[in-house]
């Protein structure tokens, strides 16, 4: 039998009147759900969590991690695969720790946790609060299986799948740089517009080897046949772990590259616009990956590929 009206006004009145005694009382109020993704590590920034892909819905931007180490190397000519355990530590190319990654930017990022203040960054705008204008979550991260890269590849763009489909930008973290592989592959796969993509590598990676996907990620996405050379930017070149392989088909491209004497000689900003330009000519959008090498090591110590004369921390946030 259903409640008569004026049990019904009871109940609601009940809740009322405690809320708005709980406002006043010194004493606690229920419990709330702390914004935590596993043990104690938090959400990006204290987001909200995303679980599953209906968590998505009305979402601007999702964050997701892709913790996967690839390939260890053991010589400037020999590699070990995924599965293998790494180098000792303080060996001679003992710079491993790529999948450790998204859990790292999780911990620290709780210093710009948005319950401080909702994303306000006075120094990239200083009426602009993020909060109020976008909507966004933590994905979580893609499920890896160690022993097969290809199915790791696969998931990690069946999970960005998710957020395209909800659509809602995807910002990943690696990882290794197998990271812009997936993700590209399903931004692309659902549209037929033309995007434009800029690198921030101290690296070439213009490898063709299906094993080592880290190396090889743009020719994989360049023969998908949705990105232009003419619209494909690499900034921050240098290094002499760059193969003449790589050399030669960047010749054969004609792609835009800037070493990093020319960022150095032009400045950061000439640069940046001039590669916004060339990115953005015919196209809907772009992608943007950035490789940490790319930057100093005086800047960014734990890098996987270090290499001296890399962009400072000023240059990179120009």
């Amino acid at each position: 039998m259903l409640i008569k009206e004026h049990e019904l006004e009871q109940i609601k009145r009940a809740f009322t009147e405690a809320e708005e005694l709980a406002a006043r009382e010194t004493s606690r109020r229920e419990r709330f759900m702390e914004s935590i993704y596993y043990g104690d590590i938090p959400t990006f920034m204290e987001l909200p969590l995303a679980c599953k892909p209906g968590d998505l819905e009305g979402t601007d931007v999702a964050f997701m991690g892709f913790p996967y180490e690839g390939i260890t190397a053991l010589s400037p000519t020999r590699s070990a695969p995924p599965s293998v355990s790494r180098p000792p530590k303080d060996s001679v190319y003992w710079r491993m720790g790529g999948d450790l990654a998204p859990e790292a930017i999780r911990k620290y990022s709780i210093y710009y946790s948005v319950k401080h203040n909702r994303g306000y960054f006075p120094e990239i705008d200083e009426e602009m609060v993020m909060m109020d204008h976008i909507k966004a979550v933590d994905y979580g991260d893609v499920e890896i299986d160690q022993f097969d890269a290809a199915e790791t590849v696969r998931r990690a763009k069946e999970k960005a799948l998710d957020i395209v489909n909800a659509g809602a930008v995807p910002i990943v973290f690696g990882g290794d740089h197998t990271t812009p592989t997936p993700i590209l592959q399903a931004v692309l796969e659902k549209t037929d517009k033309r995007i434009g993509l800029i690198s921030f590598d101290a690296h070439i990676d213009l490898a063709n080897d299906p094993v080592n996907w880290a190396s090889s990620m743009w020719a994989q996405t360049l023969e998908l046949g949705k990105i232009s050379p003419k619209n494909f930017v690499e900034i921050g070149i240098r290094g002499v772990r760059n193969s003449i392989f790589d050399k030669n088909v960047a010749e054969r491209l004609g792609h835009k590259m800037y070493t990093i004497d020319k960022v150095k000689d032009r400045g950061m900003k000439a640069v940046i616009d001039e590669a916004l330009e060339l990115a953005c000519d015919g196209t809907d959008g772009i992608y943007v990956s950035v490789d940490l090498d790319v930057l100093d090591p005086t800047s960014f110590i734990a890098q996987k590929a270090p290499e001296f004369w890399g962009l400072t921390q000023d240059e990179f946030f120009t």
